[in-house]
């Protein structure tokens, strides 16, 4: 008797919700918001990339569970500052430290 297996599927989406540029405007930071549905977790996604990239996400630098809001500050083109007083432990630093740009979170 043959066996019959059915995979359920997940659609989730994810939309961009924040975009920053550096002062210089030599980077960009973009932020979305992921959903996969009422029985998983949300996530944001900070990305950053070169501002004449022509992909559509670099790489990822901060990490957020559930939905929160945040508010990315350039402090500089060498720093970028991600403020969350919601997040908690909801949030981590995906790479501290990316093409020469400093990543700091303050919670």
């Amino acid at each position: 008797m043959p066996l019959l297996l059915i995979a359920g599927c997940t659609v989730c989406t994810e939309r961009m919700v924040d975009e920053t540029t550096s002062p210089d405007h030599t980077w960009t930071t973009r932020t979305t918001g992921r959903d996969c549905g009422e029985h998983a977790v949300p996530t944001m996604n900070v990305y950053l990339q070169r501002a004449d990239s022509h992909s559509r996400l670099g790489e990822i630098v901060v990490l957020v569970r559930n939905a929160h809001q945040l508010h990315i500050t350039w402090k500089s083109s060498k720093e970028v500052q991600v403020d969350c007083p919601q997040c908690g432990s909801d949030v981590r630093i995906a790479r501290p430290n990316a093409h020469g740009i400093t990543i700091s979170v303050s919670r």
